[in-house]
């Protein structure tokens, strides 16, 4: 697919995304954006491409993007050996709920297993896999990436319900991003995380610190070569 094209449909939904993990905390994501304002016009192809917060993000693969499908398929495990992470991987929605009198849609983070954004990459295939997963409640399923235990350089498994196996590095982990009172230019960095890409990579988000939720974190990992090849 034309990345132009992706862009523009995916970055609205991105853009509403990324309002509710800077505004919910460690809770269910609530966007305070009108439902009907889901399908608002998109950024402006040369904003995103320009943007010097996303091409602060850009980084060097380390495979050959034309031998990367455009297309994959749901997460369904992630792992971290490094860190003994070993957990499943579910669909991410949102809900509709209303909120003083307006419509607006909730992003819904599972408890026990790390959520994927459905409007984000699959596994092994070219854009940017969305995944986010708890650091203080329910099963805490990415509480050692807040604990400061995840290192640039370790590898990160993602596999599908066929059993394929993607292997991605952890490139760069970001420093905290407060929730409460970020500033425009935080907050576009955190959209630049989020954004579709034309490279092939996986972003994981949690809150930090390990106890509590005032800020998040996001780790970008590029697709790597299956080491066994």
């Amino acid at each position: 697919m034309n990345p132009m094209i992706v862009r523009r449909v995916l970055w609205p939904l991105i853009a509403l995304f990324i309002g509710g993990m800077l505004t919910a905390g460690c809770q269910q994501l609530a966007l305070l954006v009108p439902e009907e304002n889901l399908a608002a016009t998109p950024l402006a192809e040369e904003n995103v491409s320009t943007s010097p917060l996303t091409a602060s993000l850009e980084i060097p693969s380390l495979v050959d993007l034309s031998d990367v499908p455009a297309v994959g398929s749901p997460p369904v495990q992630l792992q971290i050996p490094a860190l003994a992470i070993d957990v499943p991987v579910v669909p991410m929605t949102w809900d509709v709920t209303v909120v003083d009198g307006e419509r607006t849609t909730r992003w819904v983070t599972p408890e026990a297993a790390a959520g994927w954004a459905v409007n984000s990459a699959g596994v092994g295939a070219l854009g940017n896999v969305v995944i986010a997963g708890h650091q203080a409640r329910g099963a805490a399923v990415f509480e050692a990436i807040a604990l400061g235990e995840l290192e640039v350089g370790q590898q990160i498994l993602l596999t599908d319900e066929a059993g394929f196996t993607a292997f991605y590095q952890v490139a760069t982990i970001s420093e905290p991003i407060p929730l409460i009172g970020a500033s425009e230019e935080e907050r576009a960095l955190a959209a630049a995380y989020m954004a579709p890409t034309t490279d092939a990579r996986l972003t994981l988000i949690t809150g930090w610190p390990s106890a509590t939720t005032t800020h998040r974190i996001f780790v970008v990992a590029v697709l790597a070569p299956n080491p066994a090849e």
